[in-house]
């Protein structure tokens, strides 16, 4: 959605994004051929009619009346009593998976910037802006020598298309959940545009941030610390 700044009750402030989370829906359960279970999850609502008819009939056979966006397969590295009662068909909310204080990593596709040259591209300096080179301050310079080897090794930093490159900023921390407006605020940056598509994923670690939520106006309901998390856990106890 955005990128914002929040408060801990130790006084130091944090940047956020704010990240907008539909419920993912349960297409599928089947076993793959290395005996895991995979779930066939269905996420990014939109009109039933606007779907692909092969899709559009597997939503009509889980039960589900709105269409989906995208589809995509997720092992369940860890089978508790939970997971195992997971199935076609059932929704999958924003809290039943993440709590505050929650480790993740989030992966996206990063902004594009077209062709770019190599000041932007890689953070060159540029050359001289005297003696005569007024015209060169954004230029690459020497690409190599001439005899030796006689050739632009490969894999040279030159200009070129810049950006639209898939990448994982990892270690964020989940520090504030609205179950109402489904959305989940995470401690730093997350690669891609506003209103792109992004992947949350549990490292299976937590940290104790608690924010100070009264600057921000918002309840004091929010837990500060919670249980270990696993990869797939419908929490029914909360600690405030």
């Amino acid at each position: 959605m955005e990128m914002s700044q929040a408060w801990s009750e130790d006084g130091k402030r944090l940047p956020i994004t704010k990240l907008k989370v539909t419920d993912n829906c349960i297409l599928s359960r089947k076993k793959t051929q290395d005996q895991q279970t995979t779930l066939e999850i269905g996420y990014g609502q939109k009109k039933l009619k606007n779907v692909a008819k092969p899709l559009r009939e597997k939503l009509k056979k889980s039960g589900f009346s709105f269409g989906v966006k995208q589809v995509r397969g997720v092992k369940l590295l860890n089978e508790d009593n939970t997971a195992s009662t997971l199935e076609a068909g059932q929704i999958l909310a924003l809290d039943q998976i993440l709590s505050v204080g929650d480790v993740v990593a989030v992966q996206g596709l990063t902004k594009g910037r077209g062709f770019a040259g190599a000041v932007k591209r890689y953070g060159f300096h540029g050359g001289p802006k005297t003696h005569g080179q007024s015209d060169r301050t954004r230029a690459v310079g020497s690409i190599g020598s001439g005899t030796t080897p006689g050739r632009i090794w490969k894999g040279k930093r030159m200009p070129g298309r810049y950006g639209c490159d898939t990448k994982t900023v990892a270690g964020l921390v989940v520090v504030y959940i609205d179950s109402a407006n489904n959305e989940v605020w995470v401690n730093g940056p997350v690669p891609g545009f506003k209103t792109s598509t992004v992947k949350i994923s549990k490292t299976g670690t937590n940290k104790k941030i608690k924010l100070n939520l009264s600057l921000l106006g918002l309840a004091q309901s929010q837990p500060a610390v919670v249980a270990a998390p696993e990869i797939v856990k419908v929490s029914e106890e909360s600690e405030s």
